[in-house]
């Protein structure tokens, strides 16, 4: 973004990217505000540390008081997607009194909102030197903070933002601290730092720089082994579980299957935020040779900061390549998964295809239609065929006078009747059987199904 005076915010520049935030990153009631204001008059005097509550007494204050020797301003979130407790007003009167120009609103905007993935490459610091000889230093860090539920540990992704006014001459410094939570551990660490050695605020450029990267950057560790620990649960699940039974598979257990997924879209964005945190901590590098090239400080200062700064980027470097493995275990651990569940999905497709094939033929043997049917056509076919074979000439109509029945009927029903018991006794005969070995089927399959 080009650089504007703190008068072109003013004007309109920070309500021309609230249309694209999904919340406004300042609050815009001046009561619901938290800024944490830290003035040193002098190198060797006390400080004066009070909290404001509302946007306009912070306004006054600043306004009617000379700007002291040094100077921490910290404004706070309520959470993460709150937007920070400052208005916009308050925000530009201390950036006007500064002159601090309008792309600090670069890393203002990022607030009200969870740290977003479409935003990982953003942050990087920036460096202008000032005419009267004095740097302006912004940059935004994502970090990994930890907390609590039901007493597990639990990770989440938050960023602070940083402006340091730096004076080699040692007066009119300033720091702007953003906090995505309330008494964070920067702001802790803050009250330690100035308790021990308050005077290192104005000569040490470092100081409050090695706050932010020891409060944060060690956290990367932690949170990529949690992600890691999930991933291992979840690769447990893939090579111990057989997916093609549904016995033991719960949904507590395919929502665990899901998870490798989830994962990797968590771990996609963290090497962009730790590479901006890695060229962030070089160009700090690159800021101490400067100030040691130009006589700023002193060569046991410089050797110092050069020292933490070089390990910073070796921690940092070896968690990108621990990134770099939980992005192709998870994609690892997916693929066996999608490989696992379509095997399962055919082993569900091929019971449901055989348990309705059974179904069908029950339903067939067992329809009453099809037994009355049955019945009937038994016992007529017998008949039937013997009538055929005697030519069905039993009856005498006696010249139409009346129905005679001859005497030979009896021969009729002596073939008849036994032939149509013996054809149902062998049709229940062959069904009986037929049930029987249906039952010895299902239960020889149940008993190999438990033995294995």
């Amino acid at each position: 973004m080009s650089a504007f005076s703190a008068s072109d915010i003013d004007g309109g520049h920070y309500e021309s990217v609230l249309p694209y935030l999904r919340g406004p990153p300042l609050v815009i009631q001046p009561e619901k505000s938290e800024i944490r204001l830290i003035d040193y008059a002098s190198e060797n005097a006390t400080k004066h540390d009070e909290q404001f509550t509302h946007s306009e007494r912070f306004e006054s204050y600043i306004s009617t008081n000379t700007k002291p020797h040094a100077r921490i301003v910290s404004i706070c979130s309520r959470n993460s997607i709150n937007p920070l407790q400052i208005t916009k007003q308050a925000l530009c009167r201390l950036m006007n009194l500064y002159e601090i120009e309008a792309d600090f609103f670069d890393i203002v905007v990022s607030f009200g909102d969870k740290p977003r993935n479409s935003d990982a490459g953003l942050g990087e610091m920036k460096v202008k030197q000032r005419a009267d000889g004095s740097y302006d230093v912004q940059y935004l860090l994502t970090y990994a903070d930890e907390y609590k539920v039901n007493g597990s540990i639990k990770w989440t992704v938050r960023q602070i933002g940083v402006f340091h006014r730096y004076k080699p001459s040692g007066g009119g410094n300033l720091w702007i601290f953003l906090h995505a939570k309330p008494d964070s551990k920067l702001q802790q660490q803050l009250e330690a730092r100035l308790t021990e050695s308050p005077k290192a605020l104005g000569h040490d450029w470092f100081s409050l720089h090695s706050l932010v990267l020891s409060s944060y950057l060690v956290n990367w560790r932690w949170g990529i082994r949690g992600l890691g620990d999930q991933l291992e649960n979840s690769a447990d699940i893939a090579l111990t579980r057989d997916l093609s039974k549904s016995e033991g598979i719960d949904q507590n257990v395919l929502l665990e299957l899901l998870k490798p997924q989830h994962l990797g879209d968590i771990i996609l964005p963290l090497s962009s935020w730790m590479g901006v945190a890695l060229a962030t901590i070089r160009k700090m590098a690159e800021i101490n040779s400067l100030l040691y090239s130009k006589g700023f400080s002193a060569e046991n200062d410089y050797d110092r900061v050069a020292g933490d700064l070089a390990s910073y980027k070796v921690n940092l470097e070896g968690h990108l390549r621990s990134v770099g493995v939980l992005e192709r275990k998870a994609q690892g651990i997916s693929d066996l998964l999608a490989v696992a569940l379509s095997q399962r999905n055919q082993a569900v497709i091929i019971d449901i295809n055989q348990s309705m094939l059974k179904l069908t033929d029950e339903g067939f043997d067992d329809n009453a239609t099809v037994k009355v049917v049955t019945l009937v056509t038994l016992i007529y076919l017998p008949a039937s065929f013997v009538s055929s074979i005697l030519g069905m000439n039993l009856f005498d109509f006696a010249n139409g006078e009346k129905l005679s029945i001859s005497r030979q009927f009896w021969i009729f029903i002596v073939l008849a009747v036994p032939l149509t018991l013996l054809t149902l006794a062998m049709w229940y005969f062959v069904t009986q059987q037929q049930l029987r070995n249906r039952q010895k089927k299902k239960s020889k399959e149940k008993e190999e199904g438990l033995m294995v």
